[in-house]
């Protein structure tokens, strides 16, 4: 079981004993009905009882996810149970309606605020009890909340050892009977009757009137039925933000951090956006800027909230009885104040919290997301491989590891001191040939492009024949951290830490989830803006993360090390620790079933755990006799659970087949074959369908299938490298995604410096963590092109088209599946067919090298920018600047150009295919 459940299951623990404590106290104080005692108060009879939020969680959790009530239900009663995300995603789709592991997370992120908030109100209830202030008003106030703002809000007025409240002032001094009377109308009241000479507060009918605004003022602004019409409103209005640059004057920054804020946050110097399209990464920039005393940030309320409010307001208070002018003025400054001193800045902290709150999570997500792509990155298995951890002065560490991930060599060479370049390579050599290692993993922390350099000069000599090198630049991040660890020593005892970097190095090309899951996630350095979120929430979502990787990829029940068994949903340290010494003592799992022998794993956690983990032979040797043994079922190399087996049994039967088949190719074969209809099989085995079509896609794979293998990511071996000098524009480079934000992806092109695709150029695609893509360089200095470069995605790259596009006239570039449409031209559909890299912008007609029919300049702001040659629908040409066309995916209408074959060999998958010859 996750940390993060265990956690859930603490808080539902602490919330029913706080209950019961309350029904324990509530029977020893008074089993009559409690009087509110304060001065000059109406008399509210209280009952001795529990106060139950006026929802439930799973209506809270529909309400704030837009899931359907029955959905919602489910998911809040399977975390209660216990149950892992994992388990759930996998084994429980009936129940969620098929929520991916991510709706679930998320889900989960929202049942543990809501049990945060519940727990709140409780705690609240108890203060207020034993503070002998809660009334049925108050009471009601208090479980309609539904957020911690506005319960913190109500709670305020009361909370011991705060600030007293304006209210709470004037109640003490003797004013909470006439402000009721005029606030109920219950009888007219006088302002002198209040009036006390010696007391500077009740001195004349102004003061008494003040005090008596502000105890109206705090019961219209904490009513129930006005906080939710609000909450309502809020929903529906559009709020905005504003930020703003604070001056020298006005923060203590040295002078050092200032010139780094200055450049940091110029974008939001003067800055305004709706709430509804600010993006997560500009809320926790301009968060950092207000934390950092750089930026002033107000939220800008539409004034329909404060007419509605005063409407409101009016209706339910001031038609009551009989109208006298006292009572009409004293209820509009009670309003007016009640709306610019306590519900205006309560909307605006809502506000806050709500974009802060969503903000991390989205935060929260792109890392959980880059961190999947990251663990479940194919392993490259049956390889040697040589990992080099680069230095300088302390040199470069080498390790070599054989296909099963064992160290069988190191060394350590000084490649960038002149006088052993030729003897380290010489030694570099011997190394790889000794054990026909092609394959090099170099680290890309310091020295990483100097050795890059030396080792691509060699395989550009040929030095290394007869053997094929390539090479690979891996993620250092945190390497280093668990080449110090325990678990490392524990591995390699007596061996220095950094080449202990070195073969952790090797490994993550060769097994990437073994490896890194040695490191905590959060030093991989694959988020985005981390570190402005709470360590205990990131925590928690990407252990849930990594739990999720290990489990659905399988785990060997007999090999598999006490750090991967760890991970596995529903077992924890000691539980792991438990199965290895069972394993130990009593040798072998030979079904899963056995799990249940096992020492503290009950069936709960047999569970959780027992679809992830596989038992089965280790060598088609060992199979002959692993499966005479009666208990051993080929069934425990599959995805499918236990619980499942009788029905996976009964399918087996339905297809004439057998059970001790299953994973044969044949076998695949004829369940794939049969088709079978898993709706109409539900009727027949009294099962979900989910659950049927789990079987059968389990029965369609090979045993102990790795689902990495679906999507292959393999890492990008070079022979040789490129500088940002070499670049020319319109060169054509491969590179690999290195990480994901909500603004754009980073990809490594092997330059030296990662280049920036910002989101808008991906045409519609999606980019993840370790896609490959292919990229040219725009019209600008080659220095400028981490800003420059367009990706694509590697699906749509794999074409041969592509290669002779790439190689044309230097003069005129081509476009490669560029696929656009002209705004300029009242949207007239139009395709890219080319473009001139040597047009200065100062006139088209001469030097176009393709003669168009119209000609668009660019505008003055925008001197440098490229100029394309386009096909547009009416059958003409057109040369325009990028300035005046946009992407678009909506070009199927684009055939009736008379001059499309000139330039395009046939359309495909929305996108026209160059001619290979033109």
């Amino acid at each position: 079981m996750s940390n993060s459940k265990k956690t859930n299951l603490k808080r539902k623990i602490k919330i029913e004993k706080t209950e019961q404590e309350e029904e324990d106290e509530e029977e020893g104080v008074s089993k009559k009905q409690k009087i509110s005692k304060k001065p000059g108060s109406k008399q509210v009879a209280v009952k001795a009882k529990n106060y139950e939020p006026l929802w439930s969680e799973h209506e809270l959790l529909a309400e704030q996810t837009g899931l359907s009530l029955n959905v919602a239900k489910n998911i809040t009663k399977l975390f209660e149970d216990g149950n892992t995300i994992p388990f759930i995603a996998r084994y429980r789709r009936d129940a969620t309606n098929n929520m991916t592991a991510e709706d679930l997370r998320a889900a989960k992120e929202t049942c543990d605020e809501i049990i945060v908030l519940r727990n709140k109100m409780s705690t609240v209830i108890k203060s207020l009890k034993k503070l002998d202030v809660l009334t049925n008003d108050l009471a009601h106030a208090v479980t309609s909340s539904r957020s911690i703002e506005e319960l913190e809000y109500i709670y305020s007025s009361y909370k011991t050892g705060s600030k007293r409240r304006l209210a709470e002032r004037a109640k003490e001094l003797g004013l909470e009977k006439p402000a009721l009377m005029l606030l109920n109308n219950e009888r007219k009241v006088s302002l002198s009757d209040y009036i006390v000479d010696n007391n500077k507060d009740l001195s004349s009918a102004a003061a008494v009137e003040k005090g008596i605004i502000h105890i109206i003022s705090a019961i219209i602004s904490t009513d129930a039925e006005i906080l939710a019409s609000l909450r309502e409103l809020r929903k529906r209005s559009n709020f905005a933000i504003k930020t703003q640059k604070l001056g020298s004057k006005q923060h203590s920054d040295s002078k050092e951090n200032k010139k780094e804020d200055d450049t940091k946050f110029d974008t939001y110097k003067d800055f305004e956006i709706a709430t509804k399209y600010i993006k997560p990464h500009q809320v926790l920039a301009i968060n950092r800027g207000e934390n950092l005393k750089v930026l002033s940030v107000k939220v800008i309320v539409p004034g329909v909230i404060f007419q509605q409010y005063k409407s409101l307001c009016t209706k339910k208070w001031f038609n009551v009885g009989e109208a006298y002018q006292l009572r009409t003025n004293i209820l509009k400054q009670a309003v007016d104040d009640s709306y610019n001193r306590l519900v205006e800045p309560l909307i605006k902290r809502e506000i806050r919290s709500e974009l802060k709150q969503k903000a991390e999570r989205a935060s929260c997500e792109v890392f959980s997301a880059n961190l999947k792509q990251l663990l479940l990155a194919t392993p490259l298995k049956g390889k040697h491989i040589l990992g080099i951890d680069p230095g300088f002065s302390n040199g470069c560490k080498l390790a070599l590891i054989s296909p099963m991930g064992e160290m069988i060599s190191h060394n350590v060479l000084y490649p960038h001191k002149s006088n052993r370049k030729d003897k380290d390579a010489t030694i570099l050599k011997d190394m790889l040939l000794e054990h026909y290692c092609e394959l090099i993993a170099l680290g890309n922390g310091t020295a990483c492009r100097e050795t890059e350099e030396w080792i691509s000069k060699l395989i550009q000599e040929k030095f290394f024949q007869p053997l094929d090198v390539k090479y690979t630049i891996v993620r250092e991040d945190g390497a280093s951290i668990y080449s110090c660890s325990p678990e490392a020593k524990k591995e390699f005892a007596d061996l220095d830490p950094n080449i202990i970097s070195a073969i952790s190095l090797a490994r993550r090309i060769q097994e990437p989830l073994a490896e890194l899951i040695k490191v905590e996630p959060k030093h991989l350095g694959v988020g985005m803006y981390q570190h402005d979120i709470k360590k205990k929430y990131l925590d928690e979502a990407l252990d849930d993360v990594v739990s999720e990787c290990v489990s659905f990829v399988g785990v060997d029940l007999n090999t598999a090390s006490q750090c991967l068994l760890r991970h596995v949903a529903g077992l924890t340290e000691a539980k792991a620790q438990q199965v290895i010494e069972h394993r130990t003592k009593n040798g072998p799992f030979v079904c899963r079933q056995q799990l249940l022998e096992v020492y503290r794993i009950g069936k709960k956690v047999f569970q959780q755990c027992a679809g992830f983990l596989r038992v089965g032979p280790t060598s088609v040797e060992e199979e002959a006799y692993f499966y005479k043994n009666t208990i051993a079922t080929k069934l425990d190399c599959t995805n499918i659970h236990p619980e499942s087996y009788g029905i996976a049994a009964e399918l087996v039967k339905e297809m004439n087949l057998k059970l001790v088949d299953v994973g044969k190719s044949d076998f695949i074969k004829t369940v794939k074959e049969k088709q079978l209809d898993s709706s109409k099989l539900k009727e027949k085995f009294k099962v979900d369908e989910q659950t049927i079509q789990l079987i059968l896609d389990a029965l369609c794979k090979p045993l102990n299938h790795d689902l990495r293998s679906d999507c292959p990511s393999e890492p990008v071996f070079k022979k040789g490298l490129t500088t940002i000098y070499e670049i020319q524009v319109g060169s054509v480079l491969t590179g690999v995604v290195s990480n994901v934000t909500h603004f754009g992806c980073f990809v490594d092109i092997g330059v030296g410096m990662n280049g920036l695709i910002h989101v808008s150029k991906y045409n519609g695609f999606s980019m993840k963590l370790g896609d490959k893509v292919e990229t040219f360089s725009a019209p600008e200095q080659a220095r400028n092109i981490l800003h420059m470069i367009q990706g694509f995605s590697k699906h749509h790259l794999d074409s041969p088209f592509d290669v002779p596009a790439t190689q044309r006239n230097s003069d005129l570039k081509f476009a490669v599946r560029m696929i656009m449409k002209d705004v300029s031209h009242n949207g007239d559909k139009c395709v890219i067919y080319s473009w001139n890299v040597g047009f200065s912008g100062v006139s088209a007609s001469t030097e176009c090298l393709e003669a168009p029919h119209s000609v668009a300049f660019h505008s003055k702001s925008k001197p440098k920018q490229p100029f394309y040659n386009v096909l547009m629908d009416d059958g003409s040409y057109r040369y325009v600047a990028q300035e005046a066309l946009v992407p678009t995916t909506e070009v199927g209408a684009l055939h009736s150009n008379k001059d499309l074959g000139r330039h395009f060999s046939h359309f495909f998958n929305n996108h026209f295919v160059p001619n290979a010859e033109k």
